[in-house]
């Protein structure tokens, strides 16, 4: 049985900022006006809407006049101008140490099955295959790391990882007020500054806007932790996360990274200088946003399959020392959400458990609980949700159909992009919006149960 209250005495908790928040989002949530946004208004789509267009729109508007003419304010808030920089672009710069945790590899893009077969053009890809850049670890000298953001400050630059595009890609950190970004000078204005970080003198950082995200930290985050963490090379060295992680989160980290590595947990606003920074590079990506809908081949994700095999590999062995049970091999996983409900579930789940399948509710388990399951699964039917991403746990050969809405935005490939190269069989079932709402590609969906029917035999049967 693994003993989860001794890993998690390792963890260190660094206190969060005291006195005025540098987060403005933080700041607005905090008044009565916001409040009664989120009480009254948001419910209402054309209000909600509205408000995120004047976020989006009105806010760096007023921050660029700031910064450009306002004056005394201007001057102030140019020093907050710094070069935004690639990870290898600033290594190979400076000579900077680098540390290779997995090969590059290339990535074959070939259409999956979909059902009904008319819609297979959604997921043609734009390429047949993309080659990923080899995952490595970069080792930074006075460099400091900051919650809630990937973004590294160092020698008068902030670092960003290779896969960032700086002409299509938009990040969360604009969205939520801390920095803005002019992708054609390559600069950044960062506005969450922590007067009086906090220094160490190793660590290695895995904060991450997307972190608190299931399936971003599943496919973006915990990947590069298990790299980093089964390299004998940096047994010792104490590992940076933000703070404030749901508990499932949290026993994955701990199942990763074993039970003697330090762990200090960040909190969002909050600054670690560091005297040695080890800084992994992405082993996968996917953008947060479009910076522009001229480009009608936005990133669907892509993904390093030595580092998912690895992470894979190393959860199963763990799931290994469990107590073994008679789990399920087929399975159906039904989202808990109020956002890209299937309209007609019951009709789909009563189909479903006519053909063997097993219910279950993932947000309703353990991480322990949801990797047996998902190790032991050999088919997967499931809504596309951050619950799919226990897939990557998967064993070599599973089959996995996914349930999604059509709409000129989806992001289709996300799911056979992740999990095609660890030789997970991915099929799609797509169905109509029907419930807008205002919601775009979060709309509810209609699926037709025949289509689901039609794809279950692609899954193996056993």
């Amino acid at each position: 049985m693994i003993d989860f209250s001794r890993r998690a005495s390792n963890v260190r908790q660094i206190e969060k900022p005291q006195g005025r928040s540098q987060e403005i989002v933080a700041r607005l949530k905090a008044t009565g006006i916001y409040s009664f946004y989120a009480s009254h208004l948001k419910q209402h789509s054309l209000v909600r809407g509205l408000g995120n267009w004047i976020w989006r729109n009105v806010y760096p508007l007023y921050v660029t006049y700031v910064i450009h003419i306002a004056t005394p304010f201007g001057k102030r808030h140019a020093k907050l101008r710094r070069r935004l920089t690639r990870l290898s672009e600033f290594a190979g710069k400076r000579g900077i140490p680098i540390r290779k945790l997995a090969d590059a590899a290339r990535v074959e893009t070939r259409i999956p099955r979909v059902f009904p077969d008319r819609d297979r053009g959604c997921l043609a890809p734009p390429h047949d295959h993309y080659e990923f850049p080899e995952v490595f670890v970069a080792i930074m000298g006075n460099a400091i790391t900051c919650g809630g953001t990937n973004l590294i400050f160092a020698d008068g630059e902030v670092v960003c990882h290779d896969l960032y595009d700086f002409e299509r890609d938009t990040t969360s950190e604009e969205l939520h007020g801390r920095a803005i970004i002019d992708p054609g000078f390559r600069q950044i204005w960062w506005y969450s500054n922590d007067e009086a970080p906090e220094r160490i003198p190793v660590a290695a950082t895995f904060v991450d806007a997307c972190a608190p995200n299931y399936a971003h930290w599943m496919t973006e985050v915990l990947p590069r932790i298990a790299l980093f963490c089964a390299d004998e090379r940096f047994k010792s060295v104490p590992i940076v996360v933000d703070d404030g992680l749901h508990k499932n989160i949290m026993e994955s980290l701990l199942l990763v990274t074993g039970a003697e590595r330090e762990i200090i947990t960040l909190p969002s606003g909050k600054a670690l200088t560091v005297d040695q920074l080890y800084v992994t590079s992405a082993a996968g990506y996917v953008p947060f946003g479009r910076r522009t809908s001229r480009h009608s081949d936005h990133s669907h994700g892509v993904f390093s399959p030595g580092a998912f095999e690895k992470l894979r590999d190393q959860l199963n062995a763990l799931g290994q020392e469990t107590k073994e049970e008679a789990w399920p091999q087929k399975i159906y996983l039904r989202r808990d959400s109020s956002t890209r409900e299937i309209i007609n579930a019951a009709e789909v789940e009563k189909l479903l458990v006519a053909r063997g399948y097993v219910i279950v509710e993932p947000e309703k388990l353990t991480f322990l609980q949801q990797l047996q399951i998902f190790r032991n699964a050999r088919a997967i039917v499931a809504p596309t949700g951050a619950g799919l991403s226990n897939a990557i746990c998967c064993k070599r050969g599973t089959h996995v159909v996914v349930l999604m809405a059509k709409h000129k935005k989806m992001i289709y490939r996300y799911w056979c992009n992740l999990l095609t190269p660890i030789q997970v069989q991915v099929s799609y079932v797509l169905g109509n919006i029907k419930d807008y709402r205002g919601m775009g590609i979060h709309g509810n969906f209609l699926i037709n149960p025949s289509d689901v029917a039609d794809s279950l035999p692609a899954l193996g049967e056993t």
